[in-house]
């Protein structure tokens, strides 16, 4: 007995003295920055992780430790880890910076976040979005260009409702290729939302990264999420800016004595008779200069953006509304954009385990554009084809025809020309999207480690279009029918997720699974209408049922669907080994019953070198190699009803009466049943590392990437009268390397910051399997010049979109020349005369046809690369961020007509004055006449092809933060220009035009001026 009294009493005793030997430890945690408080920091005291805990909402933590004496270790994601020391109880306030180097940053991935260090398959965290709101972009795609390594932005010119195309790791498809836009977690379908609202941007480039995201995401994924709450009181933020936008390197047209002068020439050349209308006795009013028209048609155009955000967190609560708006003129008279958007974000945390929350964003935009595509009718083609002689305006104040009245004999000298101002001018145009978009989710914490989250999101997008189009009386172009086109569209959405989440730890072991399953359906109509023959074209007046002709209205409907089950694993252990898997299964209803279902796998790992015990190195501080596989199915590349097509309609004439008012059915389209899915498959080879103290971080990577049974039209058998139906008829790869490297350091006072990118790749069309029966390796593409040249070819062992021509070698500058280029004795260009084109016979065969067309380079660049320099010292901050292509080719089709006497009578280019004459000899153009017997314009040519490599200032910014005044919390000033000077060999008035490459005077990318502020309450 007395012997377990002891016992007890020594436990007793034991006890006693532990708990006196305890240390209790309060703080806060607070970032430095904003002085506002981190919920969630990790905070671990003396290396035991079992005694740890985390920060509460309002960034305080209580500790209590054996230990009297020691140090706890806090950590928060982006954050640079703090050791902080304690003896005895204490009450401490820890300050936490930002991470001095990229690999501690979260990055978003699919259905949830990573530090950038852990991952296994190529992401990207695109740099500097806090610029975002200093630069002049109506959209996140221009802010993207040149700033991540491996995503190609293809400005589409500078037309205001034209939206750049972005390429993820090179074309794989003739489809649709826009990569998938995933805000705040759930796939976004609508127009391009507000910069100002994105606090982060990722980019997922292979197959392994984006598979969770299945069938929309083969062509990669773009994952945004938008500010945020803090916590603390409402903290309001207004930033704005104005700014003026120009066009510069523009062409300049003949002056009037020119182009009279340009064609006596050319009718002297060509041995015919001079025009009338080209003599000054006959015709001394087309002698007279009287208007540029490019300087018409382009303006100094302004542009205005402003956004207010309301932000703020509490222990329950968290949101953020924001209001944006932006107009921008565009530098072509007549074109503009305008967007108006706002956005409601709450997040409420109902209990320690359940939270629900709510994402309401609209878009109302309205753009007017202008075709600047067509050699025929292209806005600013126009001005150039528009005599010099003739006025904007008659003297009554109407537009100006080619030739005032009294000279009407003369108009079919000049050619068949709109006025160019009154082409932007004279039409109305309305062109609205309303667009509503509303995620709703709710979240439970069921157990320790497993989450349950779902979400229901809804969108409705309204679109309506209508465009007058009044007379032209005008000589030149003239129509005396007037016209009234009228489309509408309606695109309702649903799409909802169920997802379960288990993330546990067990020792040195990592486990994070995901489930989930996901339905959409999307239902879509249109509606579009024609009438014209109005009897008055007052605005009253503009409406359909005043239209004494109305046309049958064209519709338009579909329904589709998608489900999906999607599972996920990722493991890692001892923070040093990663492995990430997963498999989705894709239900489509675009495809025949037997073919709708299909799975797709990836898998991904990595080795954190820097890990082990056996890394030392007093240069690198992080080192990791990662290695990814994954397949994808592209719905994108699936028509609606591909494998039943619908029958088609049209009006007809039946009977007698000769009226085509009856309609007829009609088989338009084959079916293909058998169609199955078009599959993205790629591998990735990465290495990341960052060394020099974390100052210096690098990313490799080296991938493949190889699109499977592509999807695409067949081709037509002529005997069978329909067209053919869509196939899976190829395989195109594309393969190559991308480095991005950053520096971010600090002397004193000042802080540099140095990140660029390069992406060198390789695109090749590896067969047609499948797309015919007759052994046919090629597509011939139909984009044109004045239907005359068709540059454009796709066949295999080339890249996609290759241009096809016959080579140029140069000018005949002599007979003898032309006498000697022969073959058996024959002239091979019989009809070339001296100052004429001299082209390769490639076949050998005495004469030049299509048969001597090569294939020669295409618009997609060998290799992109961005440069992004940040200075910052005490207030002031600069930043120059310069971007570039090389190894681009554009087909500059402006040459056929602005530099060709032998069309309409159009005016021209005056680059023409140095056109070769015998006084001329190093002349790149031909000699000028009205005749082009040796075909030198209608020979598809590697003359009209140009290196359109260049390297741009995409951005400067210069800046002054002023410190704390009154009540605010930031206050910013700061002036920015936008593509400020661009350097290039290409001719042509921008480098940047889009599509694939073809240039007949695109609408150019303007340069921006603009001053803001940005001030924070």
């Amino acid at each position: 007995m007395k012997s377990k009294f002891i016992s007890v009493f020594i436990i007793c005793l034991a006890l006693v003295i532990q708990v006196h030997a305890q240390s209790v430890i309060k703080g806060t945690v607070l970032d430095k920055e904003s002085d506002t408080p981190l919920p969630g920091a990790s905070i671990v005291p003396n290396g035991n992780s079992s005694l740890g805990s985390i920060s509460a909402a309002d960034g305080t933590f209580t500790l209590t430790v054996p230990e009297e004496k020691g140090e706890i270790w806090i950590s928060f994601i982006g954050m640079e880890p703090k050791a902080v020391p304690y003896n005895g109880d204490a009450t401490l306030t820890v300050y936490m910076e930002v991470a001095a180097h990229q690999l501690d940053e979260v990055v978003m991935i699919g259905y949830g976040s990573s530090r950038k260090e852990d991952l296994t398959s190529s992401v990207s965290s695109v740099a500097g979005v806090e610029q975002i709101n200093n630069r002049a972009v109506t959209n996140l795609n221009d802010f993207l260009q040149g700033s991540v390594p491996g995503v190609t932005v293809l400005q589409q010119g500078g037309d205001p409702s034209a939206q750049s195309q972005i390429v993820i790791r090179g074309i794989g498809s003739f489809a649709n290729e826009t990569p998938l836009t995933v805000v705040d977690g759930v796939p976004y379908y609508g127009p391009a939302i507000n910069p100002n609202d994105i606090a982060s941007i990722s980019i997922l480039k292979d197959a392994s990264a984006a598979a969770i995201y299945g069938a929309q995401a083969a062509s990669g994924v773009i994952v945004i999420e938008t500010k945020k709450g803090k916590l603390g009181g409402p903290e309001i933020t207004f930033d704005t800016y104005v700014g003026v936008q120009q066009a510069g390197n523009l062409p300049t047209p003949l002056t009037a004595q020119q182009q009279s002068e340009v064609y006596n020439l050319a009718a002297d050349n060509a041995g015919v008779e001079r025009q009338a209308a080209h003599n000054a006795t006959l015709n001394p009013w087309g002698q007279v200069n009287r208007t540029n028209w490019v300087d018409e048609i382009f303006r100094e155009a302004a542009i205005y953006n402003a956004n207010l955000n309301v932000s703020g967190a509490s222990e329950n609560v968290r949101y953020m509304s924001s209001v944006g708006y932006q107009k921008k003129e565009g530098v072509l008279v007549g074109t503009d954009y305008e967007r108006l958007n706002a956005r409601l974000k709450v997040d409420f945390f109902l209990t320690d385990k359940i939270e629900v929350g709510e994402n309401v964003y609209f878009s109302h935009t309205n753009a007017v554009g202008t075709n600047s595509t067509s050699s025929y009718s292209g806005s600013i083609i126009n001005a150039i084809y528009m005599p010099s002689a003739a006025p904007v305006y008659d003297e009554n104040g109407n537009f100006h025809g080619v030739v005032p009245e009294s000279l009407s004999d003369y108009a079919g000298a000049y050619g068949d020309v709109y006025n160019p101002v009154g082409q932007l001018l004279r039409p109305t145009v309305d062109n609205p999207v309303n667009y509503l978009n509303s995620n709703t989710y709710f979240k439970y914490d069921i157990l320790d480690g497993l989450t349950f989250k779902s979400t229901l999101s809804a969108s409705v997008s309204s679109s309506k279009y209508k465009k007058f189009s009044p007379k032209i009386p005008e000589l030149g172009r003239t129509n005396l029918q007037n016209y009234l086109y009228q489309e509408y569209s309606n695109t309702n959405r649903w799409n909802w997720e169920n997802q379960v989440t288990y993330q546990k730890s067990f020792g040195k072991h990592n486990l994070n699974l995901t489930g989930i399953y996901s339905a959409q359906k999307t239902n879509y109509e249109s509606y579009y209408q024609e009438g014209r023959g109005f009897s008055s074209e007052a605005a009253f007046n503009q409406f359909m049922g005043n239209a004494s002709e109305i046309f049958t209205p064209v519709t338009d409907v579909y329904e589709d669907a998608l489900t999906s089950a999607i599972g996920r694993v990722m493991y890692n252990y001892a923070n040093k080994y990663f492995v990430s898997a997963s498999v989705r299964r894709d239900e489509t209803s675009r495809l025949a019953i037997a073919n709708q279902a299909s799975v797709f796998p990836s898998v991904s790992g990595a080795w954190k070198i820097s890990e082990e015990p056996f890394f030392s190195s007093n240069i690198f501080s992080h080192m990791k190699v990662r290695a990814s596989w994954g397949r994808i199915g592209n719905i994108n590349s699936v028509g609606y009803y591909s494998f039943d097509v619908p029958l088609s309609t049209q009006n007809v004439i039946i009977g007698e009466d000769g009226a085509l008012n009856d309609r007829g059915v009609y088989a338009g389209r084959q079916s293909n049943p058998d169609l199955e899915w078009e599959i993205s498959e790629s591998s990735d080879f990465g290495f990341d590392a960052s060394f020099l103290n974390n100052k210096v971080d690098l990313t490799f990577d080296y991938f493949v990437k190889t699109t499977k049974g592509m999807i695409l039209p067949g081709l037509e058998d002529l005997h069978q009268g329909t067209a053919a139906p869509d196939v899976n008829g190829g395989e195109v790869q594309n393969k190559g390397i991308e480095l991005s490297i950053g520096y971010n350091g600090q002397a004193g006072p000042v802080k540099v910051g140095v990140r660029g990118n390069i992406n060198i790749m390789k695109n090749e069309l590896v067969n047609l399997d499948g797309y015919n029966n007759s052994d046919i390796d090629f597509i011939s593409h139909t984009d044109d010049v004045r239907s005359i040249l068709r540059p454009y070819r796709s066949t295999v062992g080339q890249p996609l979109y290759a241009t096809y021509l016959v080579p140029y070698e140069g000018i005949f500058q002599s007979q003898a020349e032309i006498d000697s280029y022969t073959k058996d004795g024959q002239l091979i260009q019989p009809n070339a005369q001296p100052g004429d084109f001299k082209f390769t016979d490639v076949n050998g065969d005495g004469s030049i046809t299509d048969d001597d067309r090569v294939y020669m380079d295409s618009y997609m660049p060998d290799f992109t690369y961005g440069l992004n320099l940040t200075l910052g010292y005490k207030g002031f901050d600069a930043s120059m961020i310069f971007q570039g292509v090389s190894g681009v080719k554009v087909f500059n089709g402006y040459k056929f007509t602005a530099y060709n006497a032998s069309q309409s009578g159009y005016n021209l280019d005056n680059r023409v004055l140095d056109a070769w004459s015998v006084d001329n000899i190093n002349a790149d153009i031909p000699r000028l006449s009205t005749k082009d017997d040796n075909s030198n314009f209608s020979t598809p040519s590697s003359w009209y092809l140009e290196d359109a490599s260049y390297v741009r200032l995409k951005n400067l910014t210069i800046g002054y933060t002023f410190p704390s005044i009154g009540g605010l919390k930031n206050f910013r000033v700061y002036a920015a220009g936008e593509n400020l000077f661009t350097i290039t060999n290409y001719s042509g008035m921008d480098p940047e035009v889009g599509g694939k490459g073809l240039d007949v005077a695109k609408y150019p990318v303007a340069r921006t001026f603009t001053v803001g502020l940005s001030l924070t309450l």
